[in-house]
């Protein structure tokens, strides 16, 4: 069976306990894989949870009234699109994207899941973060509302929502107006949001008894939310796909907008905080931007686009990957991550761009700088961090499908490659490729059963099922990029999506 690659990567240290205890949590297609440094291995859902989670598609598949079953419903397949480790490593937060679900799992004392809840919300999330007393999951989605939802759900939550409450919602009001919409596209957009406010929000018929209040709303599709407290004061900024970077108070007062980041030409995919409380942003621009988000004032933008250049012309096998001319590189940020220092006071990140095989690090400060780019077998997925007894070590997700550079061309070394790769800092701060944890984690790099292959067969017709299955998983962010002539459609989103 062909392994799918992990698309989602996460990693905890117990806090207060040994610094070897640690343990890896990866995604990969709709299973989750665990395995910790004493030894544990476990995945969810186990055989008996997955027929039970069938059972219940199965159910909720048949029609009401009469239950027929002329066939068996081919199941669909709920993929993670995004793993979260709660700030007290007590609990993973999960998001599978094709049923719109939030998944809270309890990490137990020997790291295996167990599933508390199960909250299917109207639109997809795009995007979640976490207050910092861990009590409230936001959620960002896909009609650009943010949601808070408790992590824990209590007996009383689930008593005052009633069926009859949630079919009456609070009157949707767009945060935008007339004046503050400049886009053909925009100003559509709103149009619309207006009219259906005047007619009450459309809600289905299957919406969410769960508590889920609203904090906040764009009118473009959000595409990443971070949760940030500065001394006694929360806030929450919002990114979404028209190039807007919004900062919003906390919760209770979310509705009140403090600023906006603005300068950015393309969509916005990624956002970062930084140790020393700057915010970094990308997305579809050719630059990473650098903000002093307090003050919304842009302190510099580090190249992207010329850093990926040469990664490409670097490499025989890439180079005629790219296009005739440089600056028709399109560069699609797909994560921004900070690099656990032994510095305190150094800020330094690492950029992935989709469909690149490659990290770039940045180190940032009064002459931020490209410090180190690593090169990988394969197009960068996710990377996790493991800090243990001193050592710092990143195992990276790659796609071992695709050719390295392409989204689309299948590798024929599928089944030699494996799917992660590991870096450790060196002394003098540089990452170098480190083998010595694969033995460690021999069993999560192979782990198979259950997560991926589409198809037991290895024919050309398989190869190329797993390979577009593969593609619609973990490849979309350059999908957010507007079409030439896009600002004369206005593209609506609507319940359900």
């Amino acid at each position: 069976m062909m392994a799918f690659p992990y698309q989602c990567l996460t990693a905890l240290t117990r806090p207060g306990a040994s610094s070897e205890d640690w343990a890896v949590f990866g995604a990969t297609g709709s299973t989750l894989v665990v395995q910790s440094s004493n030894g544990t291995k476990s995945v969810w859902p186990t055989a008996q949870e997955a027929e039970k989670e069938t059972e219940q598609a199965d159910v909720s598949q048949e029609p009401s009234g009469k239950r027929i079953k002329l066939s068996h419903p081919v199941r669909q397949k709920n993929n993670f699109s995004i793993l979260k480790t709660s700030n007290n490593g007590n609990y993973l937060i999960a998001v599978t994207a094709e049923d719109k679900c939030i998944r809270v799992f309890q990490i137990a004392s020997d790291w295996r899941l167990q599933q508390l809840s199960e909250r299917c919300m109207m639109r997809r999330p795009c995007s979640i973060a976490l207050s910092a007393d861990d009590l409230t999951i936001l959620c960002a989605d896909k009609f650009g509302d943010v949601y808070a939802l408790p992590l824990i759900p209590s007996p009383e939550d689930e008593r005052s929502v009633s069926p009859q409450t949630a079919e009456e919602p609070r009157k949707f009001v767009p945060s935008a107006s007339l004046s503050t919409v400049h886009s053909g596209r925009n100003r559509k957009v709103l149009e619309e949001q207006l009219k259906q406010a005047e007619k009450g929000r459309p809600q289905p018929k299957d919406a969410p008894t769960f508590k889920h209040d609203l904090l906040l709303g764009h009118v473009s599709m959000l595409t990443d939310i971070a949760s940030v407290t500065v001394g006694s004061r929360s806030y929450i900024i919002t990114a979404d796909r028209d190039e807007h970077i919004r900062v919003s108070r906390g919760i209770p007062q979310a509705h009140i907008i403090e600023g906006f980041c603005q300068g950015h030409e393309e969509f916005v995919n990624r956002l970062c905080i930084t140790k020393s409380n700057r915010l970094v942003s990308g997305g579809g621009d050719t630059h990473l931007y650098i903000w002093d988000w307090l003050s919304y004032r842009l302190l510099e933008r580090l190249p992207l686009q010329t850093t990926v250049l040469d990664i490409f012309r670097n490499n025989l096998d890439m180079k005629s990957l790219l296009p005739e001319k440089d600056e028709d590189l399109r560069i699609a940020v797909s994560g921004i991550w900070n690099v656990p220092s032994v510095e305190h006071d150094v800020d330094e990140i690492v950029v992935a761009c989709e469909g690149v095989p490659a990290l770039v690090k940045f180190k940032l400060g009064e002459l931020s700088e490209v410090a180190q780019v690593l090169p990988l077998r394969g197009n960068a997925l996710d990377i996790a961090f493991i800090t243990a007894a001193g050592t710092r070590t990143a195992v990276v997700s790659i796609d071992h499908v695709h050719k390295p550079g392409s989204i689309t061309e299948m590798r024929e070394d599928q089944q030699e490659t494996s799917r992660l790769q590991f870096f450790s800092m060196g002394q003098d701060g540089k990452w170098v490729e480190d083998e010595k944890l694969e033995p460690t984690l021999e069993w999560f790099s192979r782990y198979a059963e259950g997560a991926g292959g589409p198809d037991t067969d290895t024919g050309d017709l398989a190869r190329e099922k797993c390979g577009k299955e593969v593609q619609n998983v973990v490849y979309g962010v350059e999908n957010l990029r507007k079409r030439p002539g896009a600002e004369a459609e206005a593209e609506v989103a609507v319940p359900g999506e």
